[in-house]
């Protein structure tokens, strides 16, 4: 299956090459080209909307018998489902920016089924074939209302979460003072008290921001920058804020962590909230008196994914021919609840549950966000389940990531859980 991608939006081409990778296709090839370019020979196109783009003429050079997806903006949804025909309609999805990952999947998911049997046309009456088009016009009409729908929903959590974070950081900071004794002495259970209630504020403020920011699009303005910094620092920081977790259930943790030995590249803070989002998961789901190991050491990691090719460059594919240690592989395993592996990649979706007694996908954005921070650093993250417990590991690469790779730094995220 050959895919096109005709966009300047490098974060798009991040996520069409992320999306591509998952599906069980065996072979797949991405191509990526700028709207100046003539569009490459394909199966699948999905074209970041420009408003100089011609429908028309857009669709006229390749068919309407391939399937292309419009990434568009919601004020001009409705003029270009109006400039849309019974003749392009079929062979055409309208998503809103930005592109989500489950809409992205849907629709490659469809073209990969359509390529493996393709449909034969000959022979349909043309009765069916109207009716087809009048439901596909209608499909098309609801699916972009549900966008707006869904994007109008998001705005509204985002407002009423950014209200609800204000009365916290009061709270916050009370408790933070009476802590100090600013207001005079206090007793060890009073201390003890003030202290659970300024952790379980301070947990709850996280999750505020994580939905804020998540429901904003992660574009809220904060900036950090990418350096040199010391990762078994980082390891132990999350490690001490999740220390009345690990206390309060009597929960072991074994650090193991070897130096990098060459320069490491990252946000601290992003690094920090990551571990303490794995750390969390994990006491979460460990049982009492149980244990949690935390590894790091330097590795050698595979990013051989699927074909990826620019102006007709093969590109993604193994950076080294040695299989020299490129990057830094921590892993943090616990001995609670395991894992089905049909479930082992849902975990890291937003708002997912699958339910049931060994349901540890729960329904926060924690795993989902160390899934994003990962991606900002040009990383990865996978999770591992046996027959007991499950192991989180993850990968930052030593180099920074490198050009058609979206940077954290040149799009200003900041993320928290």
């Amino acid at each position: 299956m050959h895919v096109a991608l005709i966009s300047r939006d490098d974060s798009l081409k991040r996520l069409c090459r992320e999306v591509l990778a998952t599906l069980p296709v065996r072979h797949r090839n991405l191509m990526v080209a700028s709207p100046d370019e003539p569009a490459p020979a394909a199966d699948l196109y999905v074209w970041d909307w420009e408003p100089q783009m011609s429908l028309p003429h857009l669709l006229g050079r390749q068919g309407s018998s391939l399937a292309h997806m419009l990434a568009i903006d919601r004020q001009e949804a409705h003029n270009i489902a109006d400039a849309m025909d019974e003749t392009t309609c079929a062979a055409v999805t309208l998503v809103l920016k930005p592109v989500s990952p489950a809409a992205l999947r849907t629709f490659l998911e469809q073209g990969a089924n359509h390529c493996d049997s393709p449909g034969v046309e000959t022979g349909r009456i043309g009765s069916l074939r109207r009716d087809r088009d009048t439901i596909l016009d209608s499909l098309l009409a609801t699916n972009l209302r549900l966008q707006e729908y869904d994007r109008d929903r998001m705005n509204f959590l985002a407002r009423a979460v950014h209200d609800f974070r204000t009365p916290l950081t009061a709270v916050n900071g009370y408790c933070g003072l009476l802590l100090s004794g600013e207001f005079g002495p206090l007793t060890r259970a009073q201390h003890e008290v003030l202290d659970r209630t300024l952790h379980s504020v301070r947990r709850l403020s996280r999750l505020a921001t994580a939905l804020f920011q998540w429901s904003s699009g992660l574009h809220v303005g904060f900036e950090f920058q990418i350096r040199e910094a010391d990762i078994v620092e980082c390891c132990r920081q999350a490690l001490h804020e999740v220390r009345p977790l690990t206390d309060e259930k009597s929960i072991a943790v074994d650090l193991d962590l070897q130096a990098p030995g060459q320069p490491l590249c990252f946000d601290p803070a992003l690094a920090e909230q990551l571990l303490i989002n794995l750390l969390e998961n994990s006491c979460k789901f460990t049982p009492r008196g149980g244990c949690i190991r935390v590894q790091g050491f330097p590795a050698f990691w595979e990013r051989r994914a699927a074909a990826v090719s620019q102006n007709g460059v093969l590109i993604e594919r193994r950076r080294v021919a040695s299989q020299r240690a490129n990057a830094y592989r921590v892993e943090v395993s616990d001995n609670g609840m395991g894992v089905r592996p049909e479930h082992l990649q849902t975990i890291f979706q937003e708002y997912t549950s699958y339910g049931g007694g060994g349901d540890r996908s729960g329904s926060g954005l924690g795993l989902a966000i160390c899934k994003r921070i990962l991606a900002e650093h040009g990383g990865e993250i996978f999770a591992e389940s046996r027959h007991k417990g499950v192991t989180f590991v993850f990968h930052l690469p030593f180099s920074r990531p490198v050009a058609g790779e979206s940077s954290a730094v040149d799009r200003g995220i900041h993320l928290v859980a």
